[in-house]
């Protein structure tokens, strides 16, 4: 007979994991911690002592907001930190015209940590240390970075907080709790063995597949990245 603890990782395992998933089960979590909190607190009801935690509406239009954050940056060619999973940098790419004047192109690198933590794979690019300390040149923090570092060990441009706030509507300890809250769920449930398919709208999809973990960038984005390197050599 199979113990609990084996039941939990079996079903773990096999669960596939979405971004619908991962909205249903912090909002399951936080109705846990509202009804175990409430019981703490008899003359509080359950509906009115929700810890300040967000709905599951919040939570998706915060994540948008964000994906949407990230887009913008790299189509103006500026690289973006997400707290411990990874970053999303620019990486040159040989062109097949001219092999001395390489594009530019856009890549996820997956957190050294994360990846180890996950056991989770992740694709090398041999000019990816270069690219990261150009992507910090360019933000006014010149470092060099050794080929296995963890990103968040250094300090890239990370997310605006102040916008996000602003066009969330969020107060700063709904937005810090929501964007805590998401990576951290992410963090849990993350298998390597099991079906990850993350999406962020009109950016792309993280997604785990046979331990690798990679990001495919939707093709009307690509399409976007495309012309903004048309009009950077048109303006040479």
């Amino acid at each position: 007979m199979s113990s609990l603890g084996s039941e939990r990782v079996l079903s773990k395992s096999r669960r596939r994991f979405t971004t619908d998933t991962l909205f249903r089960l912090i909002t399951q979590s936080n109705q846990y911690d509202d009804i175990r909190s409430s019981s703490l607190h008899d003359n509080e009801s359950i509906s009115s002592y929700t810890n300040g935690y967000l709905s599951e509406c919040d939570l998706r239009h915060l994540w948008s907001l964000l994906s949407q954050m990230i887009r913008k940056r790299l189509l103006k060619h500026e690289p973006c930190l997400l707290p411990e999973l990874g970053a999303f940098v620019l990486i040159d790419h040989p062109s097949l015209d001219n092999i001395n004047n390489p594009i530019k192109e856009p890549f996820f690198v997956l957190d050294t940590t994360f990846a180890r933590r996950h056991r989770l794979s992740r694709i090398k690019k041999p000019n990816l240390s270069s690219a990261l300390s150009l992507s910090l040149q360019a933000n006014g923090n010149s470092t060099h970075i050794e080929p296995n570092t963890t990103l968040s060990s250094f300090n890239m441009q990370t997310l605006d907080y102040t916008s996000l706030q602003n066009e969330s509507g969020l107060t700063r300890e709904q937005l810090m709790m929501g964007i805590s809250q998401i990576f951290a769920m992410i963090d849990k449930e993350i298998n390597p063995y099991g079906y990850c398919f993350l999406e962020f709208p009109q950016l792309g999809h993280f997604k785990i597949s046979f331990g690798l973990g990679t990001f495919d960038f939707s093709e009307m984005f690509v399409e976007e990245f495309k012309a903004t390197i048309n009009n950077t050599i048109n303006d040479k």
